[in-house]
């Protein structure tokens, strides 16, 4: 009887660190992540994919420049993908956002790096978290995968960004991507939309 005293509370932790994270956990925290200001201007991100055994199968770069008026934005992305056999090639997408106010937040894109119809989510504390569906392209084939998006704001001009991609439900992949806020000059707005 004792035994089973003493394993109780042990079992209602396990139970609880069991239950899913929601951005509303991070609601006290700092800095205070604002999708609109954060993604305003020009950014740089480098990142990677790894598939599901944890290969990284490709390294990227991604050239952003955001633009707002009220609570609507677009933020153009540039993608410059390096395969592990030295293989570089480029991709373009457009967001367009909607800040709809009280942490929530929604948007759609299209572009060579992948349609997205619908994404929607939730900001809080230093975190956002955001899930959408992507027909992303794949050499000359197309898959329908669903991101489950993450972004923690490590410092006011960084963000740590992990995406959990699944197909049909399965593990896929992840990508892990650090995004730095550059200052808004007219050379960095340049450099972001310039021609590799």
């Amino acid at each position: 009887m004792k035994r089973l005293v003493l394993f109780a509370p042990l079992a209602a932790v396990l139970a609880l660190s069991g239950c899913a994270t929601v951005p509303q956990d991070y609601a006290h925290t700092q800095p205070h992540f604002s999708l609109r200001e954060f993604f305003n201007g020009p950014l740089l991100a480098t990142g990677m994919f790894q598939n599901r055994s944890g290969k990284v199968v490709n390294r990227f770069t991604v050239r952003m420049l955001g633009h707002w008026q009220g609570n609507q934005g677009t933020l153009d992305e540039y993608f410059t993908y390096i395969a592990n056999d030295g293989k570089i090639t480029h991709a373009e997408r457009v967001w367009h956002l909607v800040d709809d106010g009280n942490h929530h937040f929604s948007g759609y894109a299209e572009g060579s790096a992948g349609d997205v119809k619908k994404a929607s989510g939730d900001a809080y504390g230093f975190a956002l978290h955001w899930s959408y569906n992507v027909k992303q392209p794949v050499g000359k084939s197309f898959y329908n995968l669903h991101a489950d998006d993450w972004m923690y704001m490590i410092e006011p001009n960084v963000v740590i960004d992990h995406t959990d991609v699944t197909w049909y439900g399965l593990h896929a992949g992840d990508i892990t991507l650090e995004m730095h806020k550059l200052p808004d000059t007219a050379e960095n707005r340049a450099a972001m939309t310039a021609p590799q």
